[in-house]
């Protein structure tokens, strides 16, 4: 999908015409984006929204009355709709307000039409929503537990770490919005305020909870990305028209490092985040699941038991290392649930003592404390291995729960990942492990 949204960048800039010098800007700039990168990567709903948010509006803005094109953006909303409602919502805002202001001075659909095109999204969306409801989860009281002045805050840090994130480039904005205001620059105006309509929509329906966070979910708002990098070249480009030695000289620091949105100016310093994705794609630095799967497997036994925490941490481990059973995944009080009646106890957490403890990080103060406990009630366990490796998986895609490098000078005694045995009577003493 990220191949393919490439694919249309490329498309799109030799069939507008554009210089040589303008379409070299356009894809430095794609190229600086490491987030949008990164998410698509990533995979999961990130890259089907972007990809196809990006081909709704191509199709939307070369949407001159004909069914058949009608019909094709109906089909890619209801696919939007499917890969992640929160994406599909705030595009069809944005695009009847787009509609409502510019678009239909263009032209304007047959009754005939609307209703085809109403009836293409209505009852696959409606199919879908039947099946899978976030509203009808947690998630949904999520949603109703922010107030007004919560989604407001939620707008603003939508904002903020959209640039710390490198989605967009705020002195870019700021300058899209200046030059939309002089120079009434149509498609700058038409960018601003789509994404604008995006976010209020997107801080509205979010199910992140304000309260007891700090940052933004900015992950809802990947579909922006294209929109964001697309302002930008158009600020840069009209700031710099006509001036080729400057937009070629300070296309690079603009797109390519920090300094543009500012974010030099707090603890992150100058940087280029490009470049530094570069050197983790030549030298990957290390993770923690790998080493921690590498020793499951070669050290416990088929069928032996790992407790994991924290318990999240329990999944990627599944896969790497899928021999062991992973123990404690559910509370003693479902042993009662019919669905769970045949399972053995050691899923259960406190029936059935583990064979292995893993914990990863901080968490160990804890589990010390709690094995002192045990040890007075017959259930003995002692660290027999430490790996040495920083215990954080630091790989996301947002820009701030990221690192490109490998993490040093960590504490060992509580920031690395530590394994304990269950000590079993004497038959047991021998354990090579010991």
């Amino acid at each position: 999908m990220g191949v393919a949204l490439m694919g249309l960048v490329v498309f799109t800039v030799m069939r507008s015409g554009l210089d040589l010098v303008d379409s070299v800007i356009w894809y430095l700039a794609v190229l600086g984006n490491t987030s949008l990168f990164l998410f698509f990567r990533q995979s999961r709903y990130y890259a089907p929204s972007i990809l196809l948010t990006a081909l709704i509006v191509f199709l939307y803005l070369r949407w001159t009355g004909c069914k058949r094109l009608l019909l094709w953006i109906g089909v890619l909303i209801v696919c939007l709709f499917a890969a992640n409602y929160m994406a599909c919502v705030a595009l069809l805002m944005c695009l009847v307000v787009d509609y409502l202001i510019w678009k239909r001075r263009e032209m304007v659909p047959g009754i005939g039409q609307i209703m085809m095109f109403a009836a293409v999204i209505a009852l696959p969306c409606l199919a879908i929503a039947s099946a899978w409801n976030p509203f009808a989860t947690k998630f949904g009281s999520y949603t109703q537990a922010n107030g007004i002045f919560d989604r407001l805050t939620l707008f603003y840090w939508n904002l903020r770490d959209m640039n710390q994130a490198g989605f967009l480039i705020v002195g870019l904005v700021l300058a899209a919005a200046l030059i939309s205001l002089i120079y009434r620059d149509l498609w700058l105006r038409r960018g601003l305020l789509a994404m604008t309509v995006y976010g209020v929509v997107v801080s509205i329906v979010s199910p992140q909870l304000v309260r007891g966070a700090s940052l933004a979910d900015i992950r809802y708002l990947v579909s922006l990305i294209p929109l964001c990098i697309a302002v930008a070249v158009g600020a840069y480009l009209r700031l710099f028209r006509k001036r080729t030695f400057l937009v070629l000289v300070l296309a690079l620091p603009v797109f390519w490092t920090n300094l543009a949105s500012g974010t030099f100016l707090f603890q992150q310093g100058v940087r280029s985040v490009p470049m530094e994705f570069l050197g983790e794609l030549l030298s990957p630095p290390p993770e923690p699941y790998s080493f921690t799967a590498d020793w499951i497997r070669k050290n416990v036994a088929k069928g032996e038991s790992v407790w994991v925490l924290p318990d999240y941490m329990t999944y990627p481990l599944m896969f790497h290392a899928p021999d062991a059973v992973y123990a404690w995944q559910l509370n003693p009080e479902q042993k009662k649930d019919p669905q769970f009646k045949d399972l053995p106890d050691i899923h259960f957490k406190g029936v059935e003592m583990p064979d292995y403890i893993i914990v990863f990080g901080p968490m160990v103060v804890q589990l010390r404390a709690m094995l002192q406990q045990w040890r007075q009630q017959s259930a003995e366990y002692a660290e027999i291995y430490r790996i040495n490796t920083f215990w954080k998986d630091l790989y996301r895609p947002e820009l701030f729960w990221r690192t490109f490098r490998p993490i040093t000078g960590f504490d060992p005694e509580s920031q690395a990942i530590y394994i304990f045995r269950h000590i079993r009577p004497a038959a047991d003493s021998k354990n090579p492990h010991l």
